[in-house]
């Protein structure tokens, strides 16, 4: 019997979000073509770890890992560089993974390694266009992040693979709730004001009410800033109308996708957020952020969501009133963005361009400049200041950020 080629797909942790989602359904995707697959956290299991199994695929987490002394970086990287050796893997697919992309060098020249950079984020194009000579392809899910971590590292090849999410059966989509009223809005992400804006959900969902649209708000996630959410819904009596939930499946996520009519996203970056893609494959219309390369190549604007200037709360709130006051254009944008999921994003046209690229990097098409025994055993520009930052620390930062956002006298100008 033939052995099976062994696939690491290797993340810090299993948290609540879009890569994590990613994970889930590749990993299930190269298992059902044939490959040896295991999902390997190097930081931390996450709160999502439970749920590999769900999709059988092995999982596997590197103990050790603790945030203090100046060396644990380090020490860290030897573990997980001595994992990755042991598990004889053919192809590694790194994810956000400090210490596994720091230790590349440490692995047999004939294990392939391909980065995937799943953010517009400078901490993500520090990982994973680090230690470039020790991996031999990258990719991109978006053409704004291929294009930017080209141009940081223009001597590697870099491709884009958009990501792909599953679409409702056809008795789904007939089910899928209509035209009415109250307007059902959603969010779904983690709520981390610094990337998703979640803590201006509250003054859009006042704004809609204000401009006479009836609706109902739907928060679904969890995260740093959920509290001062909670307080900012408070203050502006709305707490007790907005509906919470947290540590849902993917089916439960789709059923209610299916029953919402529009999903809010505020974000100030991403990659190419799946929780878009989900929305627009179950014909809840998207109304987002414009972020160039990111969000416009997956909306079609005008057509299968609206697109609005980062930060805008006023017109976030004009864009569902518009699609409030015109109920036929919400339903010819709904069937929109379910044919355009269904065209471009699905989990079939994510795979298949996996496959393809692993059997042509397994074959020898993209090479290392130079073999990994002659680089350095450990990158360590691959990691930043705050890896040697106590986690105490790191989460007072995080509040003071916050703070200069939402609450400084300069906060106007973050929503400028």
């Amino acid at each position: 019997m033939e052995k099976r080629t062994r696939i690491a797909l290797v993340t810090y942790a299993m948290h609540c979000g879009g890569m994590e989602s990613f994970l889930l359904r590749l990993g299930k995707y190269l298992r059902d073509h044939g490959y040896d697959v295991e999902l390997i956290t190097t930081l931390e299991p996450g709160e999502w770890f439970d749920r590999i199994a769900e999709v059988g695929v092995p999982a596997y987490h590197v103990p050790g890992y603790r945030r203090a002394g100046p060396f644990n970086p380090l020490q860290h990287t030897r573990r997980v560089s001595a994992r990755l050796r042991e598990g004889n893997y053919k192809v590694i697919l790194l994810n956000h993974s400090r210490h596994a992309q720091a230790g590349l060098a440490q692995l047999p020249d004939d294990v392939v390694a391909i980065p995937i950079l799943h953010n517009d984020n400078e901490e993500i194009y520090q990982v994973g266009c680090g230690n470039p000579e020790a991996w031999n392809v990258a990719v991109a899910v978006s053409p704004k992040v291929a294009s930017t971590a080209r141009r940081r590292e223009s001597s590697r090849p870099i491709l884009e693979i958009t990501s792909g999410v599953e679409l409702p059966d056809p008795a789904q989509w007939q089910a899928r709730r209509g035209w009415s009223m109250p307007l059902e809005l959603i969010f779904i992400g983690r709520l981390d004001h610094g990337q998703k804006g979640g803590v201006s959900l509250p003054d859009i969902y006042q704004a809609c009410l204000e401009r006479g649209v009836e609706c109902r708000l739907t928060i679904v996630g969890n995260g740093p800033d959920a509290q001062e959410l909670r307080r900012r819904l408070s203050k502006l009596g709305l707490l007790e109308r907005t509906r919470f939930l947290q540590g849902l499946t993917h089916h439960q996520v789709y059923d209610l996708l299916l029953d919402a009519h529009v999903l809010l996203m505020p974000s100030y970056y991403e990659g190419l957020p799946i929780a878009l893609l989900e929305s627009m494959a179950c014909g809840c219309v998207p109304v987002v952020s414009r972020l160039p390369g990111i969000t416009d190549h997956a909306i079609e604007n005008g057509e299968s969501g609206l697109l609005v200037e980062v930060g805008d709360t006023a017109e976030f709130a004009n864009a569902v009133a518009t699609l409030y006051r015109n109920p036929s254009q919400w339903s010819r944008m709904s069937r929109a963005a379910n044919t355009r999921a269904r065209s471009c994003f699905s989990v079939q046209a994510m795979g298949s361009s996996y496959l393809r690229l692993i059997e042509e990097a397994v074959k020898g098409r993209y090479p290392l400049p130079r073999p990994r025994k002659f680089q350095r055993a450990f990158d360590r520009t691959v990691f930043s200041w705050r890896d040697f930052v106590p986690d105490v620390l790191r989460r007072y930062g995080q509040r003071g950020r916050l703070w200069w956002r939402t609450e400084s006298p300069w906060a106007s100008t973050f929503k400028a």
